[in-house]
């Protein structure tokens, strides 16, 4: 028996147009997934907001949060300061799962817009002044993303986050 192989450019061409039209394919595919799952991650933070009785604010992120205590100061954040948080971080399940606590784990320094921290955390401080605690509803996309944090938090999980501002530093 007999194998003989043959080359041609034909062939190559052939493949190269299945290939980008593949990848094509899977990107238009990964849009509108990820869009559907925007939409319904919107719509279980709209319903969890409602069955708790929340009236939050939403900023243009998607951002959601309430103000719990107001300090009536005006000391507020602005980009390039750091800041301290306490913290109580929970997942937005039916038991409030409890994933990290500045008790346990320390409180939270940053410098906002220049850390790896959540992208969530860093604007919802600049809404906050010195000394508020606030109630924040991160959806996936500004908290730890597709993939979660390898840790406590699955992937694609919208996130509680009990705040407050301890200090600001200019």
């Amino acid at each position: 028996t007999a194998l003989f192989f043959s080359c041609e450019q034909k062939a190559l061409n052939k493949y190269n147009e299945a290939s980008s039209s593949f990848e094509k394919f899977d990107q238009d595919f990964s849009i509108e997934l990820n869009s559907r799952w925007v939409k319904d991650e919107s719509f279980k933070i709209n319903q969890y907001c409602k069955r708790h009785g929340l009236v939050t604010k939403i900023t243009n992120s998607g951002l959601r949060f309430l103000i719990i205590k107001p300090s009536n100061n005006n000391i507020f954040p602005k980009i390039g300061d750091d800041v301290i948080l306490s913290y109580d971080v929970r997942l937005m399940d039916p038991l409030k799962t409890r994933c990290y606590h500045s008790d346990s784990n320390g409180l939270a320094k940053f410098k906002i817009e220049q850390a790896m921290v959540e992208s969530g955390l860093h604007e919802v401080v600049t809404y906050l002044s010195k000394g508020d605690s606030a109630l924040v509803i991160l959806p996936h996309f500004l908290a730890h993303g597709v993939t979660g944090d390898s840790r406590k938090i699955p992937p694609l999980s919208s996130v509680l986050y009990y705040i407050k501002l301890i200090d600001v530093i200019n």
